[in-house]
């Protein structure tokens, strides 16, 4: 899922369009060679300044977001004079990575406020701070201290006082009705609203239904969805009377009307869960079926079991599945996680989707093995045409399962890695969803696997040899010169994983 800063930003208006501009120097690179142990080869050297520069060449493709997220990935002090250059960019992108990737490696981890002060841009700032509050970069004390700057821009002061009234640190509503009354553009007058009716202020309510609902605007549905999901992400409980009237109205959009109807659900609206049976029996479209299905599947931490009952009788085995797993969870089953692999195994992709988010927000720990196992090795049976979709599955379970529970990660991951059955290709997504926790400690798991056959292969040795590097563990001559291999782009490493193989190197 996209950041919902994104989304608010957009709906602030916030966005421009920059035009790439050309990369700085990178000499700051020389430093860092002229620390090497070794020399370095020479076309290890050249290949590494390439893929550096093509971290801060921004083009249309995004490739430079990829190459800097995976260096930001590292947390290497090292890293600190290229971040220190991107921060002093014009452009928006390289400085957010700038700024981010030197908040990342300060101790605390937490944003250069003096910093972002000097940024006049307050779609600049905006980014800057929706992502340090999301990342953990920015404290609820700074957000306070930020507020009360006097010459913060007012988009800026609503993206900080959503995260504020979330943690019950905000409670200005004369701020919320100037920002309403003033905005420049209709999202940030709804966002205001939205607080204000999080407040309880009769001032919310009445925008939204009297000048938000009504408008003309190109961007109204656009904007009454970010205040959907805003209100779903941070638990702004007193919007569910809105969000059932967008829901019980016909001539709304339907994606409109679904989310809202999820939202009503979500915070437990009288009469939400009745309009979801009555569009369920009414419908004859097997496709709206499932989309109600999986509305109420998104919000079953937080709702009973009749949408689950009902679904549980259905002739239909993806419906049958989804109210047998629903049911399970919602009464706190200890067949939940049985129910859920079964649900994965159908392999509709967004049901799949919904899944591994369940397993690493809510899924208790005792259940994620019976959870994400199955689709770990569900590629193994897999038809061809679903092997792609399935791997990109068992990838993001390795993942989700080692950074919620290590300790069932290193029991039953050597177990799959060292079975003959388990295919090349599987071993491989296994290897780079431990790559992808960004753990020092993950190449535990395959400690005394390395002479398996499906490990030998040269694109997973590749990926060990970037496990072993970022463990800090002494490599032999060969892993060393499988590093280099690939830092030279000899392998099949995607270019972020090739970028770190170079900076480790």
């Amino acid at each position: 899922m996209k950041r919902l800063g994104v989304c608010l930003c957009l709906s602030l208006g916030l966005f421009t369009w920059v035009v790439p501009e050309t990369p700085r120097s990178i000499g700051w690179l020389a430093p860092l060679c002229a620390r090497a142990e070794a020399p370095a080869d020479g076309a290890l050297l050249e290949s590494a300044v390439y893929l550096l520069r093509q971290s801060m060449t921004v083009d249309r493709r995004g490739t430079h977001n990829v190459l800097l997220k995976a260096i930001r990935h590292m947390r290497d002090p090292a890293a600190r004079p290229l971040f220190r250059v991107l921060a002093e960019s014009e452009h928006p992108g390289l400085k957010i990575h700038g700024i981010l990737g030197l908040a990342e490696l300060s101790d605390p981890p937490q944003v250069d406020l003096a910093r972002i002060a000097t940024i006049e841009d307050p779609a600049l700032q905006s980014m800057i701070l929706t992502a340090a509050l999301d990342d953990g970069l920015l404290d609820l004390d700074h957000a306070e201290q930020m507020l009360a700057w006097g010459d913060l821009p007012a988009e800026v002061k609503l993206l900080l006082a959503v995260r504020l009234l979330e943690a019950g640190r905000f409670d200005d509503v004369e701020m919320l009705r100037q920002a309403m009354d003033e905005a420049k553009k209709l999202g940030g007058s709804a966002l205001a609203a939205l607080l204000l009716t999080q407040l309880g202020d009769s001032a919310g309510p009445a925008y939204l239904n009297e000048t938000l609902d009504t408008s003309e605007a190109t961007d109204r549905d656009a904007v009454r969805a970010m205040l959907l999901q805003t209100s779903l992400r941070h638990g702004f409980d007193r919007i569910g009377e809105w969000a059932l009237k967008l829901a019980q109205h016909e001539d709304n959009d339907p994606y409109l009307r679904l989310l809202a109807l999820r939202t009503a659900m979500r915070f437990g609206q009288p009469g939400a869960t009745e309009l979801w049976l009555k569009r369920y029996q009414d419908s004859d479209s097997a496709a709206d079926r499932v989309r109600l299905a999986l509305t109420a599947l998104r919000v079953t931490p937080w709702v009973d079991s009749t949408c689950f009952d009902v679904l549980a009788q259905s002739d239909d085995p993806l419906l049958e599945a989804i109210g047998t797993a629903g049911s399970a969870i919602v009464d706190g089953s200890d067949t939940a996680a049985e129910a859920l692999a079964r649900l994965t195994a159908i392999g509709q992709p967004s049901v799949n989707e919904w899944v591994l988010a369940y397993a690493r927000e809510h899924a208790p720990a005792s259940q994620l093995g019976g959870i994400l196992v199955p689709m770990i090795v569900a590629y193994r049976d897999a038809p061809p045409r679903a092997k792609a979709v399935r791997l990109d599955e068992a990838v993001e379970a390795v993942q989700v399962l080692y950074e919620r529970s290590p300790e069932t990660a290193a029991e039953v991951l050597p177990t799959i890695l060292s079975d003959p059955e388990t295919p090349t290709l599987l071993a491989q997504a296994v290897l780079l969803g431990l790559v992808r926790t960004g753990s020092p400690k993950a190449v535990s798991v395959i400690d005394g696997l390395e002479q398996i056959a499906t490990l030998s292969h040269p694109d997973a040795e590749a990926l060990v040899t970037l496990l072993l590097a970022r463990s800090g563990r002494a490599m032999t001559d060969r892993q060393l010169e499988t590093l280099s291999l690939q830092a030279r782009g000899g392998g099949r490493l995607e270019d972020s994983l090739r970028v770190q193989a170079a900076w480790y190197y």
